[in-house]
């Protein structure tokens, strides 16, 4: 027997605003279920015979077009069900629609969603991935209406094919796409979306796999050259040199990693240290160099074990989001003066913090270390990740081998 579905005003409870619920009604063998749908209405505002509020309602208009738009949803997930063969329940089918009614089953709005859940959790950047997904697919849609249903091979298609006229990178379309497919996959594992709508079985992300990673490595002479710039005149500069340097002597350490590490950190000459990204333990010797650059710091802002070593975050910085405000703010900094370190030092190569990591994994493969061992040192899960991070250098020696057939 199928469900029936309804608009009913429900008159049994009243609200302190005197009004009374706008319910919807599910029938299923007889039994009835009711779910509110978020809005109410005085009895006398509200028509019996047609079950809507009557013309005369201060707000007739946005009324009905919610109301409809609740008994559509309602409607769409019950045909599901049953094109699913699901014979459920009323009770059931209430807990599903309750799901609907509270879980927007429109896109947009569930990215808002999940983006306030990972800003709750803490994970400020990943939320910020979520809402620039969400902004770039708004472009997309105009003021249309997006529900998962909507979503199909060809909307992939003209999405992509949308941002790349907008002028996004391959790497910048692969990381929309992908968010928009791990939104698809929340949305399913929460029943906000049926599975039969999940677009991705008929568009491959497997060509962005493809692309090759810009290498953005120096060598160990152009690290010698930032390494004697005195910065006498531009001491401004100075914190940006340490945190690259640090960086490089102490296996490529990303910047989030350089920001957290407190003075309880470094031990009998050791950093002891939980990545961030990974929360894997690392334990290294510390490097000469770098043990000179602890030491330039320590009358600073050593005020006891819990001092963090490098002026980023101070005291005040509490909190997920305070904290990745900070950090963006003082990294966007530091890469500014990179480029300024970078002209100073007359290196080629556009300096970031990112490319101390690169240099370091380059710098050890070129010196005869197995990727293997780069690996390691660096927290990869695997090799091909590390490749990514290594400079090109063979095609060099190559060439110099083939000029043998000559």
């Amino acid at each position: 027997m199928s469900a029936n579905i309804k608009v009913v005003l429900y008159t049994s409870k009243t609200l302190k605003n005197k009004e009374h619920p706008i319910m919807l009604r599910v029938i299923k063998d007889r039994k009835p279920k009711y779910i509110s749908i978020g809005f109410s209405c005085a009895k006398d505002m509200w028509d019996e015979e047609d079950n809507l509020p009557k013309k005369k309602h201060p707000h007739f208009k946005q009324l009905r077009i919610k109301i409809s738009d609740k008994i559509s949803e309602a409607q769409r997930l019950v045909l599901d069900l049953e094109n699913d063969n699901k014979n459920l329940s009323a009770h059931e089918i209430k807990g599903k629609l309750k799901r609907k009614v509270v879980n927007n089953p429109l896109v947009v709005n569930y990215f808002e969603s999940v983006s306030d859940r990972l800003i709750a959790a803490g994970q400020i950047k990943n939320a910020e991935v979520y809402k620039d997904t969400k902004r770039n697919l708004n472009h997309f849609i105009g003021s249309k209406q997006l529900h998962f249903s909507d979503i199909d091979a060809q909307f992939l298609n003209s999405f992509e094919e949308f941002l790349k006229t907008s002028g996004k990178g391959a790497n910048t379309i692969y990381i929309y796409l992908r968010t928009l497919r791990a939104l698809i996959n929340r949305a399913i594992k929460e029943e906000v979306c049926s599975e039969k709508y999940y677009p991705f079985k008929k568009f491959s992300l497997a060509k962005y796999s493809q692309i090759k990673t810009q290498k953005r490595a120096i060598g160990k002479s152009d690290i010698a050259k930032i390494k004697k710039l005195k910065l006498t005149d531009r001491k401004d500069l100075i914190d940006a040199k340490n945190i690259f340097l640090f960086s490089y002597y102490n296996r490529g350490m990303n910047f989030i990693d350089i920001a957290l590490l407190k003075w309880k950190d470094v031990q009998n000459g050791r950093l002891n240290y939980r990545r961030m990204k990974t929360k894997e333990l690392f334990s290294m010797e510390i490097l000469a160099p770098a043990m000179t650059i602890l030491k330039h710091y320590k009358p600073t802002t050593f005020k006891n074990d819990e001092s963090y070593v490098f002026p980023i975050f101070l005291e005040q910085h509490v909190g997920a989001t305070t904290m990745h405000n900070r950090r963006t703010k003082m990294l966007r900094q530091v890469n500014a003066d990179l480029k300024d370190i970078c002209k100073l030092a007359k290196i080629k190569t556009v300096l970031t913090t990112y490319v101390a990591r690169h240099t370091y994994a380059t710098v050890m493969k070129k010196s005869g270390i197995s990727v293997s061992i780069i690996k390691e040192a660096m927290g990869h899960d695997s090799e091909e990740t590390t490749q990514t991070y290594l400079e090109s250098f063979e095609n060099k020696i190559i060439d110099e081998a083939s000029k043998a057939i000559l």
